[in-house]
């Protein structure tokens, strides 16, 4: 929600139409400068006040007291006129991240000669997006996270560049629901990519990385092949493509390749469910590298294929090895797999990358290109009360029919996750504007940085088949992206498994002291309720019984301090364990370790709902690594005998 939103700004700027503050001067082309009733300065600009006629620090510094919620981590201000609430902010949450974003840099160092910003250039962090295109800005958002932060925009301050600013309002709500989908598919799936990490692991020590193929293909063109409808316009012409370019084919695709007679270079899977190895399973494509990453479901890797390349992972287990014994190469998310295969092409150097069935739309009303898994079993399962074209009704609305605009300009049904997958590539094509990107498809949605190119130019092209094949033999005769030796990952694998038991221990122990603590504060609340009983509470007769119980009291309350300290300190340590991010995988949802931040005063609990609420995570923690520990299971007798 963006702050316009800070109340009362534009009624203070009517109210005063009648009651203008006095002019000081205009040494800015932009503002006409005028003294505010409190004596400070305000501006003028297309005869519309930015800021209160009365008091523009006491307007700021309410608009950024109702600013506040938990986990709020930095403050965003689209355009900020003379700069009195950015400097509120830093003054009122000096541990926050501020960023000021601004086309017109002129403004920016002007409000720096009207307002003092020392307060904002000693916060925690300080990034000022001047003159920067919006899909950059959105980069500075997302290293925040668009839900974790505070917007500012008041319409007077942002109406000189309102196009802008509007455009960077709709990319931001875009990023809100793609953290929003992101954080619904973590919690659904967050134990399947768990239990497949533990599973796969061992990989890292047997399979090179894809950026072993990084900036080796300069001036080579690649060919994404995903699934969609449009491909079967492409699909007869698939050899002739794969001599042209490199060819990298997205899991849902493989099977109508494989029919047309191609075996693609590259097939990249993505997804950790058992369905997306039913995409492959039972083919064989003996020429073909496989990319994936180590939380695909296991059997993907019994793929019968020449070779296999892991990708960086984008799960906690993954990016802990990583750490530890280099980095595999990263292929980002962009919620289709698709997305993954253009960021390999990307990495590897093509000089340009062609995109085949990446239709991100229902062209006709159908979802997949022919010979899909998805398709073959729609039709297998086609009745006459009940056939494909009606099978299909379910997928083409279960995330909300919508429209697009094809790149003839004509409309074409999509949805909104299709719509969310083709802003990812409008989004990262606009941070890669050196990439050339077209498509062989006119009927899927038009998106911005994706040129429409016509096949028979492209089949024009001359062989590369000879500099393709040295390509790939270059790339897999480099050092980088080679595995680990096999001591350096099994250190890895003994230090992971030492640092799960340790908090697991750990975890016993919070749980432990919580559970002695409610049983003496349950046997201390039935001796207070007798001692009650005996002088009906405080009583001023001297027979003592009040002051024993104060006394009682007293000793509990100390005690009770230095539980709360201990559990602290237990807190402090979960915290500080390298293996929490893997171990969450396995928390109940709702669970998350911020939480043992917050003290029991903070969160208003009593001494017994800090207890209650600390034992029930110690002891959903402990299953946690318990169920972490399982997974590896099969790896504990490997420690001794290598693998």
């Amino acid at each position: 929600m963006f702050a316009s939103e800070i109340a009362g700004v534009d009624a203070i700027c009517k109210d005063n139409s009648n009651d203008d503050p006095p002019a000081i001067g205009q040494p800015f082309p932009f503002w006409n400068i005028v003294s505010a009733k409190d004596g400070s300065i305000s501006a003028y600009e297309d005869g519309v006040l930015l800021h209160s006629a009365y008091n523009p620090k006491r307007e700021a510094e309410q608009a950024v007291a109702n600013s506040d919620f938990p986990e709020c981590r930095a403050a965003v201000f689209f355009g900020f006129g003379l700069g009195y609430a950015v400097e509120a902010y830093a003054l009122r949450f000096p541990d926050r991240a501020v960023i000021v974003v601004e086309p017109d840099a002129a403004r920016f160092f002007a409000s720096l000669a009207l307002i003092d910003w020392t307060a904002v250039f000693v916060s925690k962090e300080c990034i000022a997006a001047l003159a920067c295109p919006p899909h950059t800005v959105v980069s500075f958002i997302e290293k925040y996270g668009a839900s974790r932060c505070a917007f500012f925009s008041v319409p007077s301050q942002t109406a000189h560049a309102s196009h802008y600013f509007d455009t960077l309002r709709t990319l931001v709500e875009r990023n809100r629901r793609k953290d929003d989908i992101n954080a619904a598919t973590l919690e659904r799936f967050a134990k399947r990519w768990l239990k497949n990490s533990c599973k796969n692991i061992n990989n890292y020590a047997l399979m090179r990385g894809v950026s072993a193929y990084a900036g080796k293909a300069q001036g080579i063109p690649f060919t994404i092949v995903a699934a969609g409808p449009s491909l079967e316009d492409s699909l007869p012409y698939l050899s002739e493509i794969k001599k042209r370019s490199v060819i990298v084919c997205v899991e849902t695709a493989l099977r109508a390749c494989l029919r047309a007679g191609v075996e693609p270079d590259f097939i990249v899977v993505g997804d950790p469910q058992y369905y997306a190895y039913r995409h492959i399973a039972g083919l064989t494509s003996k020429s073909s590298v496989l990319v994936a990453e180590i939380a695909v479901y296991p059997s993907v890797f019994s793929f019968p294929c020449r070779d296999f390349a892991l990708s960086s992972s984008l799960f906690p287990i993954g990016k802990w090895f990583e750490r530890r014994i280099g980095k595999k190469g990263d292929l980002g998310a962009g919620g289709s797999v698709a997305s993954a295969a253009w960021n390999f092409a990307y990495a590897a150097g093509a000089s340009e990358i062609y995109c085949c069935g990446l239709d991100f739309a229902f062209p006709g009303k159908k979802t997949h290109i022919k010979g899909s898994m998805f398709e073959e079993g729609t039709h297998e399962t086609s009745v006459r009360t009940f056939p494909a074209e009606t099978q299909n009704l379910p997928l083409l609305f279960s995330a909300g029919a919508e429209e697009a605009c094809d790149y003839d300009g004509k409309s074409v049904p999509t949805d909104s996750r299709m719509k969310m997958f083709a802003w990812w590539f409008e989004s990262r094509l606009a941070s890669c504007p050196d990439a050339k990107t077209y498509t062989f498809c006119r009927s899927g949605i038009a998106i911005p940085g994706i040129e429409p190119a016509g096949l028979r130019s492209f089949l024009e092209k001359p062989d590369i088949t000879t500099r393709k094949k040295e390509f790939i033999k270059k790339s897999e005769a480099s050092e980088k992206g080679a595995p680990p030796d096999k001591e350096s990952f099994e250190s890895a694998l003994g230090e992971f498994l030492r640092e799960i038991d340790s908090l697991r221990k750990i975890a016993e122990d919070g749980k432990r002291i919580c559970e002695n603590a409610l049983a003496d504060d349950m046997n201390t609340a039935s001796v207070d309720s007798t001692a009650a009983g005996k002088c009906g509470g405080a009583c001023a007769d001297g027979c003592g019984a009040d002051t024993a119980a104060a006394t009682r009291t007293l000793a509990d309350d100390g005690a009770r301090q230095r539980i709360l300290r201990t559990l602290a300190d237990i807190d402090a340590a979960i915290l500080k364990s390298s293996v929490k991010d893997a171990v969450s995988l396995a928390l109940p949802s709702g669970m998350r370790f911020a939480d043992l931040g917050e003290s029991g005063d903070k969160k208003g609990d009593t001494f017994r709902e800090s207890l209650l609420r600390s034992r029930l995570f110690y002891a959903a923690l402990s299953l946690a690594t318990s169920e972490c520990e399982k997974y590896f299971q099969p790896f504990h007798a490997s420690m001794n005998g290598g693998f």
